[in-house]
């Protein structure tokens, strides 16, 4: 990796190669990779009043599974304004393989045990977990999250979210109703 560039840990609805690649256009997948000692969670205060995705330090037998991605540094400005008030850069090592790497992730600052995604955030996440083949317990505890409803059907990010899912569906429709909304 060059000094002009840097690794990125996605796990939410950044996994979906066409949503980051709209925040940070030179985001290029380099592979799966494992957050060991962490788990998934959908706590954070969303600016919709949903919940979001975010990492929380767990037990050494939980993971986080994600994609690893790399950026030119000069678009780290604009991932950090993608993801806004309510997360804070982190530096974690994941693996990827059967090496080690170091790279950028995004761990909530604001969050309330009580909130639910929505159902097309969920989507993304899933249709993101089917572009790169991430099947097993990463895909089993998004497919268990429980979700609400969004009182606003028309919002473009529930729009955009089921045209992803669309897309990637085909390539597990033993999911398909777990996955649409």
């Amino acid at each position: 990796m060059s000094a002009k560039s840097f690794y990125y840990f996605a796990y939410g609805s950044n996994l979906l190669t066409s949503r980051l690649q709209a925040r940070t256009p030179s985001a290029r997948p380099v592979g799966t990779a494992t957050l060991p000692g962490w788990q998934l969670r959908f706590h954070k205060v969303g600016s919709d009043g949903s919940g979001k995705g975010d990492i929380v330090p767990a037990a050494d037998d939980d993971a986080v599974t994600g994609v690893l991605y790399r950026l030119r540094a000069r678009e780290l400005w604009r991932l950090d304004l993608a993801e806004g008030a309510g997360y804070r850069r982190r530096r974690v090592a994941v693996c990827s393989g059967e090496r080690w790497q170091r790279c950028e992730t995004y761990v909530a600052t604001h969050t309330d045990p009580e909130l639910l995604p929505y159902d097309w955030y969920r989507s993304l996440i899933l249709a993101g977990l089917l572009e790169h083949d991430i099947r097993g317990p990463m895909l089993e505890r998004v497919l268990a999250t429980p979700v609400l409803a969004d009182p606003r059907r028309f919002r473009a990010a529930r729009l955009r979210a089921l045209r992803a899912l669309h897309r990637f569906s085909a390539r597990r429709p033993d999911l398909a109703k777990a996955l649409g909304p």
